[in-house]
């Protein structure tokens, strides 16, 4: 396997399969509660087509949204190009999309790398996954800027609520480095 692509672990993958954070249950997930994360955070990531999806349509934009056209490896409900349209439409801005490969179990260096550059950016980004983007938000909790917060879906479970500090970076960087990724400095 290329050294650019790592394969997560079993035991990390058993690990990523518990919330990072807390927990909105699906049915308690409400317009003022996003607005209120979007409110107080440095920036807002989503990662997930159906959790992107669920925060525009509260007209609440992500900085960064992650999304591959897949839910539960079949199609997604809404499709990409419809995302890009709701994220123009509700930002009145201009939207820059990135894309990267990923292969299911893995991240690779790829990945991060379109992760630093989606992060710098100062209007919305989307970052279309060609693979699987269900670990990404290790490297997203690990290398976005604290006071972050990220989005991601739990299934049959609810919304993940992330709120990046110091202490759970930590955690998972050190996942990272578990992996094989030794990004040292950042």
């Amino acid at each position: 396997m290329n050294d650019d692509v790592k394969h997560v672990q079993k035991e990390i993958i058993e690990l990523l399969r518990k919330p990072f954070g807390d927990v909105i249950r699906y049915d308690q997930v409400e317009k003022h509660k996003i607005i209120q994360l979007r409110q107080a955070t440095r920036k807002l990531l989503t990662v997930g087509d159906t959790t992107t999806a669920k925060v525009l349509s509260f007209n609440v934009v992500p900085d960064v949204s992650v999304v591959d056209g897949l839910e539960k490896r079949y199609a997604s409900a809404i499709s990409i190009s419809k995302l890009k349209s709701m994220i123009s439409s509700i930002s009145g801005a201009e939207l820059i999309e990135l894309s990267c490969r990923n292969k299911p179990g893995s991240i690779s260096l790829e990945v991060i790398s379109i992760l630093f550059r989606a992060l710098m950016y100062h209007i919305p980004v989307l970052v279309r996954v060609i693979g699987e983007e269900d670990l990404i938000t290790l490297p997203l909790i690990a290398y976005a800027p604290t006071y972050s917060t990220i989005l991601y879906g739990q299934p049959s479970e609810g919304l993940v609520v992330v709120r990046v500090r110091k202490r759970i970076q930590e955690r998972a960087k050190h996942l990272m480095r578990t992996i094989g990724f030794d990004l040292e400095g950042v």
